[in-house]
C-alpha cells in the first residue's frame, strides 16, 4: 500500500517577508539557460517565475535554425508543470481547510473517526458526482453538502449560519477515558475562531447543558470539544495537554495502520480493539453483553471510505492482534466468477480448524443463550394475586384519571395505580387469570444439544469450500428454482452432509440434491444465466480484493430494481454491491463497495 502524507502548512518566519530568488550566498549559482520569453497578451512583463527559480541577467539568446518547436514544447511544459505545481499548493494550502484533526486528541484514545470533504482534486469531484446521481440531489461544492447536513442537524435556537459561517471541512471525534470516565472528544476546523465563539456558545446553549458536560475551547485553527457526564471542562484541559505532547497522529500504532490506508479518505475510522475491550467492561457495556465480543478481537482496526471512478469503497484491515483463523485461498473470487449470474451470490472458504474456532465462539455466546429449562425457571413471575372484581374496577377508575388528567392525581392515588397497575400486567384478574404456560412452554434445545449440532456440521465443513447463488422475488423471497448451491468438502463425504441436512430439515429437501463423493450441489430449474465473471463490475471487484479471500457477497442491485422497480422507492442509481474478506500478511483485510449508476 502506498504511505499517506498529511497536508503541511508552511509559514514565512519573522522578517522574511520577501522569498528569496537564486541561492544562497558564497554558493555557486547553477546556469539555467533562458528560454524566449513567453509573450503575455497585448506585451507586457514576462510571467513571474516561481520562488527559488534562478534566471541569468542579461537578453535572451536568438533561437537557432530548427530549434523553434523544441522551445515552443519546452515552454508548453514549463507552463503546464507551473500550473500543476501552483494548484497543489493552492489545495494544499488554501482550499483544504483544517489541519489533521488527530493532531489534536491524545495518543491514550480508544476510537477515532475522520470526516473529510475535500480530501483531494480526485476525491472531491467523485464525492460531488456520486452524490449528484441520487434524485433530487444537486450539490455544485462541499459547501452545498455541508449546508445540508447542518439543516438536517439543526438544534433549536441555532441557525446553519451559525456554524457554516466558520466550520472547515476536515473534523474527527475520539473515544477517551479520562480519571476513569468516558469522554467524546470533538475538533472542529474552523475558519474564523470570531464566528467559532459565537456559533459554540448558541450551540451549548441550545444544548442546555453545563460547561461540566460538555466543554470546548477555540483556537485559529479549530475547536476542541469534550463532552461527558461529569467534568468536561477538567477532561477538556488534559485532553489539551496530552495531545500538546502525545498526539493520537504520533502515536506508532495509529500511524502505521493510517499509511496502510491508500491514498486520501473521505472518512477514517481507527479503533484500538485492546482498550476498547477494557472500556466496555469497564463502564458497564458487559451488563448487555458486550463482553462476549471482548474476546473475539484485539490490534488496530483501521478502514477507510473513499470513492472510486464508479461509486464508493471501504477498506479495512485489523493488525497487530492474532493471525485471522479466516485466511481464505487464492481461487475463492475466481470460483466465484464461475457461479450464475443471479441477483445474490455468496461463497465462503471454511477453516480447517472451524471447529476450534466454532468452540471458541460458543464460549464466548453461551452467557446470552436462552434456551434450556434452567432459565425457564429463572424467570418465572413470583408467586402474586391478581386483581379482585373491586380492585378491577378500582384500577380502571385510576387509569382513565391517569390518561385524563394525571398531573390531578394525588399521590396516594398515583402509588395506588401503579401497585394495581403491576398486578394486572402480571397476574390478570380472578375472572380472566394470566397464563404464561410454563407447564408446557418450550425453551428450545438446551446448550448441550446446541453445541452439539453445530458440531456435526463443523466437522464436515472443515476445509470446504461452499457457494449460493439465486435470484429473489418480488416479495423478497428467494425464487427456489433459480437456486444453485455447491459444498466441496476436503473428503469424500458429501453423502453424510446431505444425510444430515436431510435429518435436520425432517426430509424436506429439494429434489434434485446430487452427492457425489467430496462435492454436493443442487442446481434448480431457472437458474441465471451467463456468469458473474461476464460482469465486469465483477471482474473490477475481483481485482481489487484480497488476493486471499475467504469469505465473499455480490449483489446485483441494478438486476434486483429491474424486476421489482415497484419496491424501491424513487429514482435510485445502485447498481451493485460486493463485499470480500480474506487476509494480508495474516491480518484479517477486507473490501466493500457500492457501485453507482
Amino acid at each position: 500500500m502506498s504511505s499517506y502524507s498529511n497536508p503541511e502548512h508552511s509559514n514565512v518566519p519573522p522578517g522574511q517577508g520577501q522569498p528569496q530568488f537564486g541561492p544562497p550566498p558564497g554558493e555557486v549559482q547553477p546556469y539555467v539557460e533562458q528560454t524566449a520569453p513567453y509573450p503575455a497578451a497585448g506585451g507586457g512583463q514576462p510571467p513571474y517565475q516561481p520562488p527559488g527559480a534562478y534566471m541569468p541577467a542579461g537578453p535572451p539568446q536568438q533561437p537557432r535554425g530548427g530549434r523553434g518547436a523544441k522551445i515552443a514544447i519546452a515552454s508548453i511544459l514549463s507552463v503546464a508543470l507551473l500550473l500543476g505545481v501552483g494548484a497543489v499548493v493552492l489545495f494544499k494550502f488554501v482550499l483544504n481547510t483544517g489541519p489533521d484533526p488527530a493532531a489534536s486528541f491524545p495518543a491514550s484514545a480508544s476510537m477515532y473517526v475522520e470526516v473529510n470533504f475535500d480530501p483531494s482534486f480526485s476525491q472531491t469531484p467523485k464525492l460531488l458526482e456520486h452524490l449528484n446521481k441520487f434524485e433530487d440531489v444537486d450539490y455544485e461544492d462541499t459547501d452545498d453538502i455541508l449546508a445540508d447536513l447542518l439543516d438536517e442537524a439543526g438544534a433549536e435556537g441555532v441557525e446553519a449560519e451559525d456554524l457554516s459561517s466558520w466550520l472547515g471541512r476536515r473534523h474527527g471525534i475520539a473515544m477517551w477515558e479520562h480519571d476513569g470516565m468516558p469522554y467524546g472528544v470533538v475538533n472542529l476546523a474552523s475558519t474564523d475562531a470570531g464566528a467559532a465563539e459565537d456559533g459554540m456558545a448558541k450551540l451549548r446553549d441550545a444544548a442546555e447543558v453545563s460547561d461540566e458536560e460538555f466543554a470546548y475551547t477555540v483556537n485559529d485553527e479549530s475547536v476542541l470539544i469534550v463532552l461527558g457526564e461529569e467534568g468536561a471542562a477538567d477532561a477538556l484541559a488534559a485532553a489539551e495537554s496530552e495531545a500538546g505532547t502525545s498526539p493520537l497522529s504520533d502515536s506508532a500504532a495509529y500511524e502505521e495502520a493510517r499509511n496502510w490506508l491508500e491514498g486520501d479518505q473521505l472518512m477514517v475510522y481507527w479503533v484500538d480493539m485492546d482498550a476498547l475491550s477494557e472500556q466496555t467492561e469497564e463502564f458497564g457495556a458487559g451488563m448487555m453483553g458486550m463482553t462476549a465480543f471482548n474476546g473475539l478481537y484485539s490490534g488496530q482496526l483501521i478502514a477507510g471510505v473513499s470513492a472510486f471512478d464508479d461509486g464508493f469503497e471501504l477498506t479495512y484491515r485489523m493488525l497487530g492482534g492474532e493471525d485471522d483463523p479466516w485466511t481464505g485461498s487464492g481461487d475463492l473470487l475466481s470460483n466465484m466468477g464461475d457461479l450464475p449470474a443471479s441477483h445474490l451470490a455468496v461463497t465462503a472458504d471454511v477453516p480447517e480448524d472451524i471447529a476450534a474456532q466454532t468452540d471458541d465462539w460458543l464460549t464466548q455466546f453461551e452467557e446470552l443463550y436462552g434456551g434450556g429449562e434452567a432459565e425457564a425457571e429463572a424467570v418465572e413471575p413470583s408467586d402474586g394475586e391478581p386483581l379482585t372484581d373491586a380492585e378491577y374496577e378500582e384500577y380502571l377508575e385510576l387509569d382513565d384519571m391517569w390518561m385524563s388528567d394525571y398531573e390531578s392525581m394525588s399521590s396516594e392515588d398515583e402509588e395506588r395505580y401503579w401497585e394495581l397497575y403491576e398486578r394486572f400486567s402480571m397476574y390478570g384478574t380472578e375472572d380472566e387469570p394470566v397464563d404464561y404456560g410454563y407447564d408446557d412452554y418450550s425453551y428450545g434445545p438446551d446448550w448441550d444439544e446446541v453445541t452439539e449440532s453445530v458440531s456435526e456440521f463443523t466437522d464436515l465443513l472443515a476445509g470446504s469450500q461452499l457457494s449460493f447463488a439465486a435470484d429473489l422475488l418480488p416479495d423478497d423471497d428467494i425464487d427456489e428454482e433459480s437456486i444453485f448451491l455447491q459444498a466441496v468438502l476436503a473428503d469424500d463425504r458429501a453423502a453424510e452432509l446431505n444425510d444430515l441436512l436431510e435429518e435436520y430439515a425432517s426430509g424436506q429437501t429439494p429434489e434434485g440434491i446430487e452427492a457425489d463423493g467430496s462435492e454436493l450441489s443442487f442446481t434448480g430449474q431457472d437458474v441465471a444465466d451467463g456468469t458473474l465473471s461476464d460482469d465486469a463490475r465483477f471482474s473490477d471487484f475481483a481485482a481489487d480484493a484480497p488476493e486471499s479471500s475467504a469469505v465473499a457477497v455480490w449483489v446485483d442491485m441494478q438486476a434486483l430494481i429491474e424486476s421489482d422497480p415497484d419496491d424501491f422507492e424513487g429514482d435510485l442509481p445502485l447498481s451493485a454491491f460486493a463485499w470480500a474478506h480474506g487476509s494480508v500478511d495474516g491480518d484479517g483485510a477486507g473490501l466493500l463497495r457500492l457501485y453507482l449508476e
